[in-house]
C-alpha cells in the first residue's frame, strides 16, 4: 500500500511538471530569440519568472488524471484495503471471543475438579469414620464375646464342682452307712434291717454340713 501510494504520488508530480517545464524550456526559447534578433539599445526588459506561470490546462489535466485515479482506487484498490482490514479484525474478534471461551471452559472445569476433589475428601473421611466405628463395634463385640465366654466357663466350672461335690458327697454317705452299719452292729449286737440302715443314712446325711 505505501509503496503504491509512493508511486502514485511520483505519478503526479511527473505529470504535473512535465508541462511546466515544457513551458519553461519554450518560454526560454522564444525570450533568446527575442533577444538574438531585437536591438541592444539597453532598456534590458525583465520579463516574468518561468516556474511562477500557471498553466490552466496543465491543471485541469492533472486534475481529471488526479480524478481519474481517485476513482479506480475507490473502486478497485480501497475496497480490497478496507476488506482486508474488516477480515483481519473480524479474525482478531473471533479470536478474542475464542479466547474468552476457552478461559470460561477452563474456569468450568476448575470447578467441576474442585469439586470432584472436595466429594473425594468427604467420601474419604466418611470411609475413616465408618472404619473407626466398625472397629469400635469389632472391639466391643470383641469384648462381649470374651465376656460371654468366661461367663459360660464359670458356669461349666460351677456345674462341674456341682457335680464333684454330690459324688464326693454320695461315696462319703456310703462309706459312713457302711461304718454306721458296723459300729452299730458291734453295739446293738444284732444286724439291722433295711428300714433301720435307710434311718441311720439319713441322720449321718442330716449331720453333714450343707454346702451350696
Amino acid at each position: 500500500m505505501r509503496c503504491f501510494l509512493l508511486c502514485f504520488a511520483s505519478f503526479v508530480m511527473s505529470v504535473g511538471i512535465a508541462p511546466a517545464l515544457n513551458g519553461a524550456e519554450a518560454a526560454e526559447d522564444q525570450a533568446a530569440e527575442t533577444t538574438d534578433s531585437g536591438d541592444h539599445d539597453g532598456d534590458h526588459a525583465e520579463s516574468a519568472p518561468v516556474l511562477l506561470q500557471f498553466d490552466i490546462g496543465s491543471a485541469v489535466c492533472n486534475l481529471l488524471i488526479f480524478l481519474g485515479v481517485l476513482g479506480i482506487l475507490s473502486k478497485f484498490v480501497w475496497p480490497v484495503i478496507l476488506g482486508g482490514l474488516q477480515a483481519r479484525e473480524d479474525k482478531i474478534f473471533d479470536e478474542l471471543k475464542n479466547a474468552e471461551k476457552a478461559n470460561a471452559d477452563a474456569q468450568s472445569l476448575l470447578v467441576d475438579y474442585q469439586g470432584k476433589l472436595d466429594g473425594a475428601a468427604a467420601e474419604v473421611q466418611s470411609i475413616l469414620s465408618e472404619a473407626r466405628n466398625d472397629a469400635t463395634a469389632s472391639g466391643q463385640r470383641i469384648v462381649d464375646e470374651a465376656k460371654q465366654e468366661a461367663e459360660r466357663q464359670r458356669e461349666r466350672a460351677i456345674a462341674e464342682i456341682e457335680t464333684a461335690k454330690k459324688v464326693a458327697l454320695a461315696d462319703l454317705a456310703g462309706q459312713t452307712s457302711d461304718l454306721a452299719i458296723g459300729v452299730a452292729q458291734q453295739v446293738i449286737g444284732r444286724e439291722l434291717k433295711a428300714e433301720d440302715h435307710a434311718e441311720l443314712i439319713r441322720q449321718s446325711l442330716d449331720r453333714l454340713p450343707s454346702k451350696n
